[in-house]
């Protein structure tokens, strides 16, 4: 079969390109962030505990699945380049590969969970904040494996540029997710009243709809007749070998990114609880411009693969630089958004009742740590675009030992250095986030515009691929 061309309406590596793309993804995601924001939000009008108990909880579990959903997100990759070569089939069988690791995966994470009782109680945290969390943990952790199992299936949409189904399930879910938050944290229209292990049912029933949408959609006979999504469903040893060998490395770089993110949250929680309070108010308020980015760093790994499956290399790069243009424009937007009204959207999280943490201490320092915030993300929009513009390529391994080193041998000790040893303070702790994600940033777009990813073959040829037969 040829290879899928561009349309001549939207030309190649242009903004109309990126965005007919983007788009979906980014409304889906902001549309999870909405849910996630709302989500913080109640659960603070509950008390301040709960909020300065979530985001911890939330990036340990995050930390335990990272890799497995690493790996299953990057079927995105091999979807996008055998669309662009024209391989429908292969489509189909990727898709089915990435659902079978994803099972695996899900298996995988299981022996995780009383790990996740020691790392808590590390953490250091007040009594009343670590029973929350213990609550969140226990409750939310069964949802782990619909999160990895997701990160497949979209893939078969993503990767085809098919992005606004994804929005449209992601919407439901998330719909799905705010009315149940509600009636089950606080306890109304005859749910029982749930606190903060109702907010982690809710989710992990909203993310179980939005699988079950899924595959319904994936099995249906119009997909089936395309890309044989009922009749590839075989397992593939070459496949999985080219998921697990490019897969891991990324999965790796995501849990090691996830992973030194919770050493800071929890780091910054040694430093006091008002202070945990204060940056976790900012990182929800950060999740507004950050988390529908991922949604533009994914549709960057969708445009660049599928030029590298057509063998255009050089629509691929424009298409990266055409994103990391587009994203730190709104980077900035947001950015000045946070410096001009901080005080105000901080105190959108002012709790109903009466606690242990003052909200008169939180609310100042939130406000400064927003305006941190404002500064890193003009930065986080370089490492964004470009770690989304190496994986669409193969790259994966360089990502994941550039993560090694700067994650794990500058950020991790350099935040323990200031906040645990020389307790420089809450802000110096900030102002090392800040270094990182710049030298992340650098690193990427360096490595990209290096080239060295043209020797990279993620997929097979397809001389090669009718030679292999499946298990």
């Amino acid at each position: 079969m040829p290879m899928i061309q561009s349309d001549p309406k939207r030309p190649a590596g242009g903004y109309r390109e990126f965005f007919t793309i983007a788009y979906p993804l980014v409304i889906s995601n902001a549309s999870m962030t909405v849910m996630v924001f709302v989500d913080r939000l109640l659960l603070s009008w509950a008390s301040a505990e709960n909020i300065a108990a979530a985001i911890p909880t939330v990036v340990l579990l995050f930390t335990f699945w990272s890799i497995f959903i690493g790996v299953s997100e990057y079927t995105n990759t091999f979807v996008a380049q055998f669309y662009g070569a024209g391989r429908r089939m292969e489509i189909g069988k990727a898709a089915w590969q990435g659902i079978y690791f994803s099972l695996f995966g899900a298996v995988l994470t299981l022996p995780f969970y009383p790990l996740g009782y020691v790392f808590l109680d590390w953490g250091g945290h007040a009594p009343a904040i670590l029973s929350l969390e213990k609550q969140y943990f226990s409750w939310l952790y069964w949802g782990g494996p619909f999160f990895i199992l997701n990160g497949a299936l979209s893939s078969f949409y993503s990767g085809r540029g098919r992005t606004k189904v994804i929005m449209t399930i992601n919407i439901i879910a998330n719909l799905i997710n705010l009315v149940l938050d509600y009636a089950l944290i606080f306890g109304v229209w005859g749910f029982p009243e749930m606190g903060i292990r109702g907010a982690a049912l809710a989710t992990v029933l909203s993310t179980v709809a939005a699988s079950a949408i899924y595959l319904v959609l994936f099995l249906s006979s119009a997909n089936d007749q395309i890309y044989g999504t009922r009749r590839m469903w075989r397992f593939d040893r070459d496949l999985m070998r080219r998921l697990i060998r490019f897969g891991f490395p990324s999965g790796i770089h995501f849990f090691l990114e996830v992973s030194a993110f919770s050493m800071f949250v929890f780091l910054i929680g040694r430093i006091g609880n008002v202070e945990l309070a204060a940056s976790n108010i900012a990182l929800s308020l950060n999740m507004l411009a950050w988390f529908p980015m991922v949604g533009a760093s994914i549709a960057t790994t969708t445009l660049v693969g599928q030029y590298i499956g057509r063998k255009q290399k050089e629509n691929a790069i424009k298409s990266a630089f055409t994103a990391f243009l587009a994203v730190e424009a709104y980077m900035i937007g947001f950015a000045g958004i946070f410096i001009l009204f901080s005080g105000p959207l901080v105190h959108l999280f002012q709790s109903r009742s009466g606690v242990d943490i003052s909200f008169a201490e939180v609310a100042p320092m939130g406000a400064k740590l927003l305006i941190c915030v404002a500064l890193y993300q003009i930065f986080d929009a370089m490492l964004l675009t470009f770690s989304g513009a190496l994986r669409g390529v193969g790259d994966t391994a360089f990502a994941m030992w550039a993560c090694v080193i700067c994650a794990w041998c500058v950020f991790v000790p350099g935040t323990w250095l200031v906040a645990e040893y020389l307790k420089l303070g809450i802000f110096a702790a900030w102002g090392w986030l800040f270094l990182y994600s710049f030298m992340m940033g650098l690193l990427y777009l360096k490595r990209f515009t290096s080239r060295r990813w043209e020797a990279i073959h993620v997929i097979p040829d397809s001389m090669e691929q009718a030679n292999d037969s499946p298990l």
